[in-house]
């Protein structure tokens, strides 16, 4: 399977989770002035989720769920959803945008790492090619944020901590993709999450000052429906259609496709550094993509 090209429809799936990914940052921003971000992020994984579990009750598909398989999901309800967007909203304002974006594409290697020794998946000369060259790419694309002149390294460590986070969830939503119902387990995890979020915010001490302004209702919107709700769905059904390490590299399209927001919505220009970027990051996808009839194996257990 890991050799297997990857098919159209998978690609052009990949691309739609890319782009719902890339809709949060700046979103984000525009909610966090009236919101504490634990609180922000809890909300935002509360309504995805309840919204998620009202579809699968509508569809009549009631879940029998066991002991260990609760477990499971709250594993990835606190590494994906309370880890992944925790560390996302409390980065998102202590730290630069080109470090951010580093680092919270580093996932991609972490579940690569966590992939070969938990799903067995065979690891390539290519494939690891295809995320270095990736990676490279996404560095180059954000030195123009790049702020080394502020001492940001707590909010770094939360970016850093989310991409991990997101990393170990990816993994164990591999393990739980094809096994079933797709919305009332997504729903039940961030429900989860959520609560994670909202216990954490608690201990931070952030209070429940929220401003329920038309901007931030909208960002909780945009968030939690299609951002979220929507992205979790389709990528856990792609999760059960391909290996973890072949759809993975394409989160690094994300703050491409963040540049091309910018630049429709918020008159932003691309500069040549970012272009690029742009342009080794595709190619690194592109050899992870085009997969030879005979493909070397570097790693497999």
């Amino acid at each position: 399977m890991a050799n297997q090209s990857l098919s159209l429809q998978t690609i052009i799936g990949m691309v739609v989770v890319a782009i719902l990914w890339a809709i949060c940052f700046p979103f984000i921003t525009v909610g966090l002035p009236d919101a504490p971000p634990l609180l922000f992020a809890s909300i935002r994984a509360l309504l995805a989720g309840g919204c998620l579990i009202v579809v699968g009750m509508k569809m009549g598909r009631m879940p029998h769920y066991s002991f260990r398989g609760l477990m499971m999901l709250a594993l990835i309800g606190f590494s994906y959803t309370g880890m992944g967007l925790g560390g996302m909203f409390l980065g998102a304002s202590d730290v630069g945008p080109g470090v951010a974006t580093v680092l919270a594409n580093a996932q991609p290697l972490f579940a690569a790492i966590l992939s070969l020794f938990v799903l067995k998946e065979v690891i390539t000369v290519r494939l690891y090619l295809g995320l270095f060259i990736g990676f490279v790419g996404v560095v180059i694309l954000a030195l123009p944020g790049f702020d080394v002149g502020a001492d940001r390294s707590i909010g770094a460590l939360y970016v850093l901590g989310g991409a991990v986070g997101t990393a170990i969830g990816n993994v164990l939503l591999k393990l739980q993709a094809g096994d079933g119902d797709v919305y009332w387990p997504m729903g039940i995890q961030l429900v989860m999450g959520a609560v994670f979020l909202f216990l954490a915010s608690l201990l931070a001490g952030e209070g429940f000052e929220v401003d329920w302004t038309w901007s931030f209702a909208g960002a909780v919107f945009v968030l939690a429906v299609p951002a979220t709700a929507l992205m979790v769905v389709l990528w856990y059904a792609l999760l059960a259609r391909a290996p973890l390490n072949k759809l993975n590299p394409f989160t690094f399209l994300t703050p491409i496709f963040g540049l091309l927001i910018g630049t429709l919505f918020f008159d932003e220009t691309f500069s040549t550094v970012e272009m690029t970027g742009i342009a080794i990051t595709v190619v690194g996808l592109l050899v992870i993509i085009i997969v030879p009839k005979q493909e070397s194996v570097l790693l497999e257990s």
